[in-house]
């Protein structure tokens, strides 16, 4: 039996998804990183220093299922089961007044933010359940609870994401599975890997947000959280 756990970042960009890497990478997890983008992932791995050595780095469309159904297999085959899925994906939605949304624009919204997130689920939740342990955190944003004008897009596919980890959790949680999701409240400052720096007043650390998701991941079963709210003290909530 391997002398690790493995933990999947779905949604790997230069943000808090790098740092997700980084941070689980760090506590000796063998980190999967997958995202659409290979030039973006090679700066990321090459920005990480030596937790690098304990990631593998994979270009992946989440909203493909055969692509996400090879990249698990592969996770399977060359690592083992996955212990830990996190899903960040979302990045870059598409935003304006509902008028000029195209529905192609509304569709690859929701499939990013909700469907590559599914795909990703039904993927690790059997290796989870086959140990009768694991994590899976939704990682979400003020629009996950709360509209605003020209959101419409981003909102929903939020919203959709939010309603995936209710289900999981109530489905999954008496089965051993830790389902939680994070509302990001406020902006973050990427502080990039490498770089040892205060945030901008006002901003969230990208760091801190790692760190605090690495703190749900480690609760035990009889003290589980299902979902909180992160910001900066300054945000006005």
């Amino acid at each position: 039996m391997a002398d690790y756990k493995v933990a999947v970042v779905a949604g790997v960009g230069s943000g808090i998804g790098a740092r997700f890497v980084e941070t689980f990478a760090q506590a000796d997890y063998r980190v999967v990183a997958l995202a659409r983008n290979a030039e973006s992932l090679e700066q990321i791995r090459a920005g990480l220093g030596a937790p690098a050595e304990r990631c593998v780095f994979w270009a992946t469309d989440i909203t493909d299922p055969d692509q996400v159904k090879k990249a698990f297999l592969r996770v399977r085959n060359e690592l083992g089961p996955v212990n830990l899925l996190i899903c960040n994906a979302g990045g870059g939605a598409k935003r304006g007044s509902f008028l000029d949304i195209t529905p192609q624009e509304f569709l690859k919204n929701l499939h990013g933010q909700a469907l590559g997130p599914f795909l990703c689920a039904k993927e690790a939740i059997p290796d989870m359940l086959a140990h009768g342990r694991g994590t899976i955190a939704y990682i979400g944003a003020t629009s996950s609870v709360k509209g605003y004008a020209k959101s419409s897009a981003f909102a929903t596919g939020k919203f959709a994401l939010r309603a995936l980890a209710q289900c999981n959790a109530r489905e999954f949680g008496p089965k051993g599975i830790h389902v939680f999701h994070v509302i990001i409240d406020g902006s973050i400052d990427n502080v990039p890997l490498g770089e040892d720096r205060e945030v901008k007043a006002g901003r969230l650390d990208s760091r801190a947000i790692a760190r605090v998701v690495a703190q749900t991941v480690a609760q035990p079963r009889d003290t589980w959280i299902h979902e909180f709210d992160i910001r900066p003290s300054t945000e006005n909530f």
